[in-house]
């Protein structure tokens, strides 16, 4: 079967179900596992945001959704040579990527018809059900239930003894967003509680402020669609975090890839494992990048 997938978390669901071979296109921001970089790009920003602040990001993207627009623009003359079977999409964030009616536009003017799945999990149960759909629709049942099986499994663990700690899981800096969806599932699989939204609901914007009334136990800053290195980039300049150098939780602020919690496919569970560890102390090890964050005694100016 012939694959083309717009949605990174789609990707991985794809590679986790052993049908990479059948996989001939995909997003810019389809990079993992590490193989799949050799595919056409098919989808690709319109903007490139590696320069900008997280505020001026989101200044732009307010004005770009405002209009109307999409932020990515999708190569027809090369979806018609590709010809896929099989197209995953999403209508769940106009942000992340393309929406199912974009792609359909996109295939009538490409002269193609293939099989459109569109992924919209809110929860972490909703995510794994994915697993299953996407193998439905490649045709391998059986892989899906296989990985679906053992992606709930990591996701069931015992309660954590004492009271249950509040976390913060923050998916975007300025201004700071509570994650939501399916991350308070992943907080509550790991032994926590997550401030803000609840299981479903989407993300909550903030202030570093009402963050510190909340008392959370545990800080995680994994911004969406930013690597350790750029979150970390970010911190460091002046005096943008103020507010965040103020955090005094009692287990640590942590820096982590954004991957283990804003796509939702199978590494979700190895964002439970992590955030378990940092509930527990031993957050060495993981498969993911992390990074113990303190603020800069340097003097603001």
């Amino acid at each position: 079967m012939r694959i083309v997938s717009v949605l990174p978390s789609a990707t991985e669901i794809v590679c986790a179900l052993g049908h990479a071979s059948d996989l001939v296109g995909r997003s810019e921001e389809c990079d993992y596992p590490a193989p799949v970089r050799s595919r056409p790009v098919v989808m690709r920003p319109k903007h490139r945001d590696g320069h900008l602040s997280s505020e001026e990001i989101d200044a732009r993207v307010r004005e770009v959704r405002s209009r109307g627009e999409s932020l990515y623009t999708l190569d027809i003359p090369l979806l018609t040579k590709l010809a896929p079977q099989l197209l995953l999409t999403q209508d769940l964030c106009g942000v992340c990527s393309v929406t199912e009616e974009e792609v359909v536009a996109a295939c009538r003017d490409a002269g193609i018809a293939p099989a459109i799945v569109s992924l919209t999990p809110r929860t972490l149960s909703e995510v794994w059900d994915t697993v299953g759909a996407v193998a439905r629709a490649i045709g391998d049942e059986a892989a899906g239930d296989r990985v679906e099986a053992e992606l709930r499994a990591r996701s069931t663990a015992p309660p954590l003894s004492g009271r249950v700690p509040l976390v913060a899981i923050v998916e975007w800096l300025d201004p700071p967003i509570l994650a939501g969806l399916w991350t308070p599932d992943i907080v509550r699989a790991a032994g926590g509680d997550a401030i803000g939204p609840c299981s479903g609901e989407p993300g909550i914007r903030t202030t570093w402020e009402e963050i510190d009334r909340y008392a959370p136990d545990l800080v995680v800053l994994s911004p969406c669609s930013f690597s350790v290195e750029r979150t970390q980039s970010e911190l460091e300049r002046r005096s943008r975090h103020v507010g965040l150098g103020r955090l005094t939780p009692r287990l640590g602020i942590y820096i982590a890839d954004e991957a283990y919690f804003s796509r939702p496919g199978p590494r979700l569970a190895d964002g439970i494992d992590l955030v378990r560890g940092l509930l527990t102390g031993r957050e060495d090890g993981h498969p993911m990048p992390v990074r113990r964050w303190a603020p800069s005694t340097r003097k603001i100016a």
